[in-house]
């Protein structure tokens, strides 16, 4: 018996990218002049590929939809007629996959391991460096805070691994510390100045939220030039008036509609966090769509609705009630809006090398936060650090990097 033939489809763009581009990376990878790609994205139903064995269409229909094309995988039939496009294809799939790179079809393009995250860290491991952080804080009168947060940030940085690689981060305290001696000087000055003259700090507080954009930006820039995965630093390029634009226009105008562009500000801003920002020669990019953050408008109205049905009725109802559906309301809203923007935000950055996917989901992101905050308040506090590495295991468990074989010889080139 003869192996199976398939032909390969177009069906049209994915959702959520750019048909343009598309076009343009399409007309490129069959070699076609702008004509007959527009015939051909006009058509739904136009063969690409005619009688491909069935590892050529697999890595045909996922190379497609890297692009920003859904083509379909469809066994020879006699009714299906189309003019096929003849292409040459060199392409490969991962003969390495392991237990821990499960290779992975018919996922955006020439993708073909998933690597998943990987934390490494125990409760009590971090609790001896939390213990002594805390001890050194004190007995420093915060003096030396910065280094207790390196100390904490190297610890997490060290034990989450991609790849059997781990992440690294060697910043310098005393940098941060003068960065934060600073912020704090300010706040001083800023209460002395409520106690002089109202006026004095009202231009204060308009210097400091004019000021904490280029803060937060000059933040970014220090931690990604000090943050590196396989000896090889993050860096981030965002302009001036990029900052000033997520961080302070947009949040203004999110409190002026009273809260309905919350989905959109919050689209720019993780847009903005995103933006130029590179692991070496390589950007990353960030496709989400603004319509998906939608979502969020849901819970927070009828939160909303409940808080105020709760000052209508607070004469006639017990107070403990009126706070326990105030504070049910508010956590429901934040678990929502915590899985939900994490999924968004790593469900859109990608670049050259692969992309990334995240699958928290609320049921179990919301055991692990209840959890958390009943065993702390049980321990008053002490199971802080057990719940830090919850935390982050429970971020590693629920992100994987899909690479493609870019990826694969970028580690090569590095080795």
């Amino acid at each position: 018996m003869s192996a199976p033939q398939f032909d390969i489809v177009f069906r049209g763009v994915r959702p959520g990218v750019d048909p343009e581009l598309v076009k343009s990376q399409f007309a490129s990878l069959f070699k076609l002049d702008a004509a007959k790609v527009e015939r051909i994205f006009k058509s739904k139903n136009i063969t690409l590929k005619h009688r491909a064995n069935e590892r050529l269409a697999n890595i045909f229909v996922v190379r497609l939809l890297a692009i920003g094309v859904i083509a379909e995988k469809l066994n020879i039939e006699p009714e299906v007629i189309a003019a096929p496009i003849t292409t040459i294809d060199n392409g490969e799939t991962a003969s390495d996959a392991c237990a821990m790179h499960q290779p992975v079809e018919f996922l955006y393009g020439e993708h073909t391991r998933r690597i998943p995250f990987v934390f490494s860290g125990t409760g009590f491991g971090y609790c001896k460096i939390w213990l002594v952080n805390i001890l050194v804080s004190v007995l420093s009168a915060g003096i030396l805070l910065p280094w207790a947060q390196v100390r904490s940030m190297r610890y997490f940085y060290q034990h989450t691994q991609l790849d059997h690689t781990e992440f690294y981060y060697k910043a310098h305290p005393l940098r941060i510390y003068l960065a934060q001696l600073t912020f704090i000087a300010y706040l001083f000055a800023l209460a002395y100045g409520f106690l002089l003259s109202l006026p004095i700090f009202l231009i204060g507080v308009l210097i400091f939220l004019l000021a904490l954009p280029f803060y937060w930006l000059k933040r970014n820039y220090f931690e990604h030039k000090h943050s590196s995965y396989r000896h090889i630093f993050f860096r981030q390029e965002s302009a001036i008036r990029d900052a000033y634009m997520a961080l302070l226009i947009w949040p203004i105008l999110l409190v002026f509609s009273g809260g309905f562009l919350a989905p959109y500000v919050l689209f720019k801003i993780q847009q903005y966090r995103f933006q130029k920002k590179y692991l070496g020669d390589y950007e990353f990019g960030f496709t989400s769509a603004p319509k998906k953050y939608l979502t969020l408008l849901v819970p927070l109205l009828v939160a909303q609705c409940l808080v105020l049905a709760c000052l209508h009725w607070r004469a006639q109802l017990p107070v403990y009630i009126l706070l326990s559906v105030v504070i049910i309301a508010l956590i429901t809203v934040y678990i929502h809006w915590r899985v939900t923007l994490v999924n968004l935000q790593w469900n859109g950055v990608s670049s050259k090398l692969g992309y990334f996917v995240s699958s928290w989901s609320l049921r179990s992101y919301a055991e692990l936060l209840l959890k958390n905050l009943l065993l702390c308040a049980i321990t008053l506090g002490f199971y802080w650090p057990w719940a830090k590495v919850s935390l982050a295991k429970y971020r590693a468990e629920h992100l994987a990097f899909y690479a493609n074989q870019r990826f694969k010889k970028w580690q090569q080139n590095l080795n």
